[in-house]
């Protein structure tokens, strides 16, 4: 999960879901076939084996590129090979480099400067300001007038533009960061949060440079100092065959964040101050206006490649025509490495999030590869690298991938979740967008769990994690998760989770000492299979609802 995901898991039941259950083997759709949940159970020991070695702390945090990283993932390799899977990956073998660079910012070296009529203002680094995206030059910069563009969101479909009677050719645009109106429905409102989105926004209208500034609402749930330090120790792209850095254009000159010091500096003595822009923003109805000042941002920085491996085994399907098609489960096998020390600790072991996916993952494929009889369609199961960085691995595969383009039906995503008390449901973020809805209710029917809703789907859960990279592929994808709804009696499940999120979450608490609930890992393993049998034994590929968002944005024509 990522250093943004803030995760609430909901109680209550999934609304639309209350189809009767499908008989497995069943329907118009489905073949028959007696393999069911599989050969052999999955066993709550193997998964503690699995977990006890992925988060030991001579991994050290699997940091992306790192020895630990590489130890896991030849784990990984030797655990899929024994259990008779064969490699997915590039040349017929397990793995697929994936190409890196890695930049680090010289401070000293990197200004910003606010120039106003009555003379200019430099900005300190770290203090007021940061320097985001500099994988493509080691050097470079902007100097321009700046433009305010309230979100910075371009929204056709709600009739809603930032930029609209706004001429930011050649400008420095400031934006609200990691927001959009609060009238979207909550998905849509996630994605036009993205920085990303956002960035591509600024470029398409013409801008060379982006400053982002937080809201005081943003400002609680992203700390300064937790945005500089994300900034500092997660900045990684992937390369492209032309050693370019996916995702990033060059037109854009630079891309910063300004704290709020920061941002008092570039407001201060305009049409509309810093608190009017945020009160009106709150509104919905933020200014949009061409500031008096200019700014001239010049950076520095050092560049380091780095290689770190994908993981991807196959089972091949049994249907001469299904098989070409596969579904796909993915989990990320990286952590944050080692960091500051927290109660003399400076190993962040990642242990639920996420060698605990990683190890449900491996049992997984492990109850597919002993089934007697083959799923119709392939199954792919996908260990990946650089998700918390932003998603790289899953990324790089998604556009690079090892298997024909447009084969894959749908993902599977396993990141993390509440694991400490025995549950009862399951959470799918994402299910509401596509006919997996139905397959995630059969399948936590023929396993024994509810299904719960996600009852904060404003976080933007969907959104944050390794299945987004498939999604805007155009295909069908969900975040699966165990549930909540304690059944140990005297346990408050959410108050649990909650606890967790605040205390031990992307600290060097997530690891072994945590009392992790195997037996629920299994039967959530058991769940996942069965979903993903179930998708791998339909006649029709998955879809997405008619007229969805994500399905008409991502629509593969």
């Amino acid at each position: 999960m990522r250093l943004l995901l803030v995760l609430l898991v909901g109680t209550g039941l999934l609304a639309g879901c209350g189809d009767k259950p499908r008989a497995l083997a069943v329907g118009p759709d489905r073949t028959t076939h007696s393999g069911g949940i599989g050969a052999e159970p999955v066993r709550p020991e193997a998964i503690r084996a699995h977990l006890e070695f992925l988060a030991d702390d001579l991994l050290e945090g699997r940091n992306t590129g790192s020895r630990g990283h590489n130890l896991a993932v030849k784990y990984l390799r030797a655990q899929c090979e024994a259990s008779g899977l064969r490699g997915a990956g590039a040349g017929s073998g397990f793995f697929q480099r994936v190409p890196l660079v890695r930049t680090t910012v010289e401070e000293r070296e990197t200004t910003l400067e606010v120039k106003a009529a009555d003379g200019t203002r430099s900005l300190v680094y770290g203090r007021d300001f940061v320097v985001m995206d500099t994988h493509c030059n080691t050097e470079g910069g902007a100097s321009a007038g700046v433009v305010f563009a309230g979100f910075g969101v371009t929204a056709p479909e709600h009739g809603y533009d930032d930029y609209a009677d706004l001429d930011v050719k050649g400008k420095i645009v400031a934006i609200l960061a990691w927001e959009a109106p609060s009238s979207f429905p909550p998905t849509v409102q996630a994605y036009y949060s993205d920085g990303d989105v956002k960035r591509a926004n600024a470029i398409a209208h013409g801008a060379i440079g982006v400053l982002n500034i937080a809201s005081p609402a943003t400002e609680k749930r992203l700390p300064w100092t937790l945005l500089l330090r994300g900034v500092r120790s997660n900045s990684l792209r992937w390369l492209n065959a032309n050693g370019q850095p996916g995702g990033l254009d060059d037109s854009l000159k630079v891309c910063a964040a300004l704290s709020r010091s920061g941002a008092e500096a570039l407001f201060a003595n305009e049409t509309h101050g810093l608190a009017e822009v945020f009160e009106a923003a709150e509104k919905g109805t933020p200014p949009r206006f061409a500031l008096s000042k200019s700014v001239a941002i010049r950076f520095r920085s050092r560049h380091e490649k780095v290689e770190s491996d994908n993981l991807a085994a196959v089972l091949e399907g049994s249907d001469p025509v299904l098989k070409r098609e596969y579904v796909l489960y993915s989990a990320h096998v990286d952590h944050l490495g080692i960091g500051d020390a927290v109660d003399g600790d400076s190993i962040y072991n990642g242990a639920i999030d996420n060698a605990w996916g990683c190890a449900v993952l491996l049992e997984v494929a492990r109850a597919f590869a002993a089934l007697p009889e083959r799923p119709r369609r392939s199954i792919i199961f996908l260990f990946v690298t650089g998700e918390e960085a932003g998603f790289l691995g899953s990324d790089y595969f998604a556009c690079h991938p090892t298997i024909p383009q447009g084969q894959i039906v749908a993902d599977i995503n396993f990141d993390g979740g509440p694991t400490l008390a025995s549950a009862g449901d399951v959470v799918a973020f994402g299910a509401e967008h596509s006919s997996l809805r139905a397959e995630v209710q059969h399948a936590a029917s023929q396993t024994g769990f509810a299904v719960s809703s996600d009852p904060f789907p404003e976080q933007g859960v969907f959104l944050r994690s390794d299945q987004f990279s498939f999604v805007k592929k155009g295909i069908p994808s969900i975040m699966i998760s165990l549930g909540v709804n304690s059944m140990q009696p005297g346990v408050d499940g959410l108050a649990l989770w909650k606890r967790w999120l605040a205390t031990v979450y992307h600290s060097p608490k997530d690891d072994l000492s945590q009392p992790i609930s195997y037996e629920s890992s299994a039967r959530f393993a058991r769940f996942a299979f069965q979903l993903g049998y179930g998708i791998a034994m339909e006649t029709k590929r998955p879809r997405w609802n008619d007229n969805d968002f994500f399905g008409k944005k991502f629509e593969v024509r």
